[in-house]
């Protein structure tokens, strides 16, 4: 787990994907945005995962979930960040009515739609039509905020195509910074 300082209060955690860490430029960038705006929090590292498809899976993220988001004291504003498998948290966040940024939320997990359809919270979807674990008319029938990236794949990028995929980012980067600017207006 790595550790970002800042305001007590506003305590973002951001949950990577199963292979993409929180090192990868989505997330990096996430974490800049949220440290930017004087945002305290923390990456989660996943230990080693279970077997994909496992119940087991699914229960570790969940409970590693859990104690991430019950172990600050207090904090009057609360972020979750998750990438893909980091999705698995959604319904929890929904319980906790606690605002998200969700990058390719895994659209065709029952548990996940689930938690994103009762999430009362600002919530920001961002996937690509070329992911097949994304859903676009799923993550519209939420009433979230939907960033929907033509043609780009489960790590909202094309393949072959450097430029795109950094003009990709820079769209989901000014998402994101709107996103938090919106949740922390200035005093």
């Amino acid at each position: 787990m790595r550790i970002f300082d800042g305001d007590a209060g506003r305590v973002a955690i951001i949950f990577p994907g199963a292979g993409y860490t929180p090192d990868r430029p989505l997330l990096h960038y996430a974490r800049t945005i949220v440290r930017d705006a004087g945002w305290s929090g923390r990456d989660v590292w996943w230990p080693e995962l279970p077997q994909e498809g496992s119940d087991a899976l699914g229960t570790m993220v969940r409970d590693i979930a859990w104690r991430e988001l019950h172990s600050d004291a207090s904090p009057t504003q609360r972020l979750v960040i998750g990438k893909s498998l980091g999705s698995l948290t959604a319904p929890l966040a929904a319980d906790l009515n606690v605002p998200g940024i969700w990058l390719t939320p895994l659209m065709r997990n029952p548990d996940v739609l689930d938690g994103l359809a009762r999430q009362q919270a600002p919530t920001l979807l961002v996937g690509g039509t070329a992911d097949q674990l994304w859903d676009g008319d799923a993550a519209r029938r939420t009433g979230h905020q939907v960033l929907e990236i033509e043609g780009a794949n489960h790590s909202l990028e094309f393949a072959g195509d450097a430029r795109r995929s950094v003009t990709a980012l820079l769209d989901v980067v000014a998402a994101m910074a709107q996103f938090v600017a919106e949740l922390d207006p200035p005093a």
